[in-house]
């Protein structure tokens, strides 16, 4: 076998190994380095209601009938 031959098989080689790494990552699947984290507080006045003991107020009662249809708001 002559060099350039050598040369050119090799890069053909190189070629196919490196599609299959590619092919290879998109089906297998790495667990991300760090975990995501868990639901922590929100900021200091953020709007998210936190108060299950307080009522909801007129307005936000109608909020929920609106984006829950046919659920019953307490």
């Amino acid at each position: 076998m002559s060099r350039g031959t050598a040369t050119k098989a090799l890069r053909v080689l190189k070629a196919i190994y490196g599609t299959l790494v590619a092919a290879g990552r998109m089906y297998v699947w790495l667990p991300p380095a760090d975990p995501i984290p868990g639901p922590c507080d929100p900021p200091p006045l953020h709007p998210e209601r936190l108060r299950p003991d307080v009522p909801l107020t007129a307005y936000e009662r109608a909020l929920e009938r609106e984006l829950a249809p046919g659920e019953q708001v307490l």
